[in-house]
This record gives structure tokens, C-alpha cells and sequence, in this order.
């Protein structure tokens, strides 16, 4: 730093010391209020004479209405901007209102979302209780609602840049908004359900990354694992293509991702669970063009990152589907299938 910057910096400190505000140097003026009660005392007692206490003085710097707002040091990270320098605790009060509000706001939102999901769940409930001809105004009104919370949630596709600042994805980062999201999903349409289950596959990685210390994303595996019941064969492969996609930002997966998180891996388990059952059964599939190619490129893809990844590292879903072995025998040889049984019990 050179002289003329060392000197601005001691103008902006001296600055703050002239104030009458005991807010603006508290400790400096505490100090030396107890300074001359200390002194005081001494003279009373006849062991000192009396002489004025010292004093910091400070030279007057007459504050100039214009300056330039930015101040660039060589050598130091980023910039000061002056403003903040000559009203200190009127930038820090900004920004702690700015983070009460945005905090404040963000709680207001999801009490509102329950409360509005509470009075859904009480129609729900009247609708059990309900004479038959009064069922369809009560669905009706219990549709409207729904709606309302599942619009609020403004559920959309964005990228990675934009996950950061996602409504949605936000309200999945505390555990109150996955209560929400978990309780909101038996009451949605299939296309809302799905839609949520292909957002929340899609984001995959962000939301373990996020979740790493509260854990509370199994919290959503019951409501989905019964979305995932449902999906056609061609919504399965949708789903399951959001797994297996690169990330420009990471070498590994999502499905490898998945492999070492709770969530993850019992979300997986239950889409290759459904997928064999559908395949299993006689009813029609209505796949799309490739939609075959794809879905045995996964079970591939899947067995080779089950393979390769430490067991110690693999976390125990929430639920093993009897099923997933069936599934293995059917497009792999039987070594690997012994290998991948041992390392998945």
C-alpha cells in the first residue's frame, strides 16, 4: 500500500471519530469516560493532582459532498466504495434489513403455502365425509386451490447458472419446503406430479449438494416413489435420461452422484424397479423411437457405476426393490450380477 492510500485510510478512520453519537465510537469514548472516572476517584483520594484527562485529537477533515464513489487500492481484492467508508453502519444496516426482509419474506411465503395446503387437506377431508351430490363442488373447490399453491411454486426448467436464485429450488433447500412439496403431491394432477419428479431428477445434483447437512431430502421419496409408480414407459425414460446426462461442470454424473446419497439412490432404485415391472407385465408399453436403445444403455450405465464405485462410498437407500436383480439377469452376465448382488446387500 502506498503512502497516499495509508493516508486515505487513516482520513476515513478519523473521520468516524467525529461524532457526538456514542453509536458511531462507542468504545473509544467508553474508554476514556472510565479514564476520568479512574482519575477522579485518584484525586478524591489525594493521590494524584488534578490535570486534565488525555485526549485523542483528531484533525478536521471537512467532509466533501462529492468524491468519487469507488476507490481502487493496487494490490488488494475488489474495491472500497467511499459511501460505505463514511457511513459504515448505515451500509451494514441495509444489509441486515435486506436479509431480515428477504428472510422474513421467504418464511411468510411458505406459512402462507401451508396454511393454504391445511385448508386443502381439510377439504379433503369434508369431501370423505360429504354427501355424494355434494362431491363435485367440493372437488372442484379443492382443484382450485391446488392449483393456486401449485402455480405459486412457479415450477419451471432453468439451468445450472440459474438454480442459485430458482424459487422452487430454494423452497427445496429447507426442510419446511420439502414438508410442503411431500404433503402438495398426493393432492396434484398426474402432469403436475410428474412434472415436479422430472424438476426435482433434473436438479438432481444441486439439491444433494444442498442437502448434505440437513438430510432431509428422503422426506420426498414416499410421495414420489408413488409418482414413479405411475409414469408410462416413455415419462420413465424422460426421467431417467435427467440421471444420465453430462454436466458441464462436473466429471461425474448425477447418476454416480445418486449412487452416494440416500435420496438418490432410493430414487433410482425406484425407477429401474418400475421400469422392470413394466416390462415384466403384459400391458401395452406405447414406446417412443429409441426408447428401448435407451433404457438398456441405462441398465448398462448403472451397472457400471454400481461396479466401480467403493462400497464403503455406496449409501443404503431407503428401500431395495426385490426386483432390481431380475432386472440385471436380463441384460447382464452372471458374474456381474453376483458381483453387483454382494455389493448392493
Amino acid at each position: 500500500m502506498t503512502s497516499k492510500e495509508k493516508d486515505w485510510v487513516i482520513k476515513v478512520e478519523m473521520i468516524q471519530l467525529q461524532s457526538e453519537n456514542m453509536d458511531d465510537d462507542y468504545y473509544y469514548q467508553m474508554y476514556y469516560h472510565q479514564l476520568e472516572h479512574k482519575q477522579a476517584k485518584e484525586e478524591l483520594l489525594g493521590g494524584r493532582n488534578k490535570q486534565e484527562p488525555p485526549k485523542l485529537v483528531t484533525p478536521f477533515i471537512q467532509k466533501v459532498e462529492t468524491y468519487d464513489s469507488v476507490v481502487r487500492i493496487a494490490g488488494s481484492l475488489g474495491q472500497v466504495a467511499v459511501s460505505t467508508c463514511y457511513s459504515p453502519r448505515r451500509a451494514i444496516d441495509a444489509v441486515h434489513h435486506a436479509l431480515v426482509e428477504e428472510v422474513d419474506g421467504g418464511e411468510a411465503r411458505l406459512v402462507g403455502l401451508f396454511l393454504q395446503l391445511l385448508k386443502v387437506e381439510e377439504m379433503q377431508w369434508k369431501m370423505s365425509l360429504a354427501l355424494e351430490e355434494e362431491q363435485p363442488c367440493c372437488r372442484e373447490q379443492k382443484s382450485q386451490k391446488v392449483e393456486h399453491i401449485y402455480q405459486v411454486l412457479k415450477i419451471r426448467a432453468c439451468g445450472s447458472e440459474e438454480e442459485a436464485e430458482d424459487e422452487f429450488l430454494q423452497l427445496l433447500c429447507v426442510r419446511k419446503g420439502k414438508k410442503l412439496v411431500a404433503r402438495l403431491l398426493p393432492h396434484l394432477t398426474r402432469e403436475q406430479a410428474e412434472k415436479i419428479l422430472l424438476t426435482i431428477t433434473h436438479h438432481l445434483p444441486f439439491l444433494m449438494k444442498k442437502d448434505v447437512l440437513d438430510e432431509s431430502l428422503s422426506l420426498l421419496y414416499s410421495p414420489l416413489n408413488k409418482v414413479v409408480g405411475g409414469l408410462a414407459f416413455s415419462k420413465l425414460i424422460e426421467v431417467l435420461q435427467e440421471m444420465t446426462r453430462p454436466l458441464p461442470e462436473s466429471p461425474e454424473l448425477p447418476l454416480a452422484m445418486a449412487l452416494k446419497n440416500q435420496f438418490g439412490i432410493s430414487l433410482l432404485y425406484s425407477l429401474l424397479s418400475h421400469g422392470e415391472r413394466l416390462l415384466s407385465s403384459n400391458a401395452p408399453l406405447e414406446p417412443r423411437s429409441g426408447d428401448f436403445e435407451t433404457w438398456t444403455d441405462t441398465v448398462f450405465l448403472v451397472a457400471r457405476e454400481l461396479s466401480q464405485v467403493p462400497k464403503t462410498l455406496l449409501v443404503e437407500p431407503l428401500f431395495l426393490p426385490s426386483n432390481l436383480l431380475s432386472l440385471f439377469c436380463r441384460y447382464l452376465d452372471k458374474h456381474t450380477v453376483h458381483q453387483l448382488e454382494a455389493k448392493m446387500e
